[in-house]
């Protein structure tokens, strides 16, 4: 018979035992090859970084902040975590089409537009994704179809795939840009709420976050503003307690036309809600200076000849890639481009954060242009927009990587300094 002494030692061994087994198999979970570990986080290490963002899924990250943050449209797959730090931005943003996935289901694991997305959580980013839905040539499917319900089951595939790494998701890009004139009717309205209820229905499976529903773009314009479809899903969006706020793009002349269409869709939407400006450029006022001369000693300087047209020596410029001095001599010297080089704290401090609803708006990363095409009077200047010169101006002597725009760096860094 064992004594008292001995019954308390089996006791406390047994306890010791089931403790040891507990926190065996709370290592074991945590820490085995065989979890789940995200590979998209294996990524480069900077000086600066990689950095923990927790993929809380929370709405909490609409505050009564004041942001810009970066714009890469598409081009997802040139994401630069280092260049991204040098800018000192915190939020980023860009777009994923759609039916890119929806025709080849396998680039969502192996496209450089998803995998690079994706390291942005890991060095301290946040995140807006837009999911474009391109309707050009052909139509919208009927309710109720198959064809209706094999692409929202398709959409289900591509938000599981960037849910995570996403802070706040826009239900469309730019929609009626993206749809046939012809299209632009209760057709295109159905699939944008079928689309919308989709991702609010996955949201309710797999986290909450901010859903946004746009973007609305040129609204300073009455051809939008009496569009019926377009008040029709500002009707939509306003009315749908579970969306946040609407997406609007303004690439426009005046600031004039920036505020109006900010009031525009200011009074559409609720009180609570709030508004982002993805996209915004001076690239219409830039396109009306394209058959201008350029400055005259700034031709003289560099041995160009006097009558030169500035879309020419952008022309130039692309299929040459200039030094940098020599870019930033042709912009500061050309009043149009100087008396505007302010635009980014003009725009975010005198227009923006005079709306209460604001609460972000992104600015183009870098320059985009086909190597070998021709630039002309007619083509839509987007690569003046560009925080980054990777077109116009040579890399870095020195270190091979791409330069500094003019002017948009500095304002940009400038208002991460003093924002918030």
């Amino acid at each position: 018979m064992k004594s008292n002494n001995d019954m308390k030692l089996m006791k406390r061994n047994l306890t010791i035992n089931i403790l040891a087994a507990f926190i065996f198999l709370l290592l074991g979970t945590s820490c085995s090859s065989d979890g789940g570990v995200d590979p998209t986080d294996d990524v480069t290490q900077t000086d600066d970084g990689p950095i923990d963002n927790p993929d809380d899924g929370s709405s909490d990250i609409l505050d009564d902040s004041k942001n810009l943050g970066v714009n890469f449209n598409e081009q997802l797959n040139y994401i630069d975590n280092d260049r991204l730090l040098a800018l000192e931005t915190t939020w980023v943003r860009g777009f994923v089409d759609y039916f890119r996935y929806y025709e080849d289901p396998s680039l969502l694991n192996t496209d450089e537009k998803i995998t690079k997305y994706l390291t942005l959580h890991t060095y301290g980013f946040k995140t807006v994704l837009n999911i474009k839905f391109l309707y050009r040539n052909k139509d919208y499917p009927d309710q109720n179809s198959a064809e209706m319900q094999d692409q929202m089951d398709f959409l289900e595939d591509l938000l599981d795939r960037v849910w995570d790494k996403t802070d706040i998701i826009v239900v469309g890009n730019e929609p009626i840009i993206e749809t046939d004139p012809e299209d632009r009717n209760d057709s295109m309205f159905n699939y944008y709420v079928e689309a919308s209820n989709t991702v609010k229905d996955y949201a309710d499976e797999h986290g909450d976050k901010p859903i946004f529903f746009g973007a609305f773009d040129n609204m300073y314009q009455s051809n939008r503003q009496d569009l019926q479809v377009v008040n029709d899903l500002l009707t939509f969006s306003s009315t749908t307690p579970w969306i946040a706020g609407v997406d609007m793009h303004i690439h426009h002349s005046s600031t004039n036309q920036m505020e109006e269409a900010l009031d525009y869709v200011s009074s559409r939407i609720r009180s609570d809600q709030k508004i982002m400006v993805t996209e915004f450029s001076l690239k219409k006022h830039f396109k009306n200076q394209l058959t201008g001369i350029i400055p005259e000693s700034f031709a003289a300087e560099y041995g160009f000849s006097a009558d030169l047209q500035n879309y020419q020596y952008i022309d130039y410029a692309l299929k040459n890639q200039v030094e940098r001095e020599q870019w930033v001599d042709f912009l500061s010297q050309s009043p149009w481009f100087e008396n505007r080089k302010n635009y980014l704290s003009n725009s975010f401090y005198d227009v923006f954060s005079a709306y209460d609803k604001f609460f972000m708006a992104a600015y183009a990363f870098r320059q985009s242009y086909p190597f070998n095409a021709d630039f002309t009077a007619n083509t839509d200047p987007w690569i003046l927009n560009g925080m980054y010169a990777n077109r116009t101006v040579e890399p870095d002597p020195d270190t091979g990587q791409f330069q500094f725009n003019y002017a948009w760096p500095e304002d940009f860094i400038s208002i991460q300094n003093n924002a918030n």
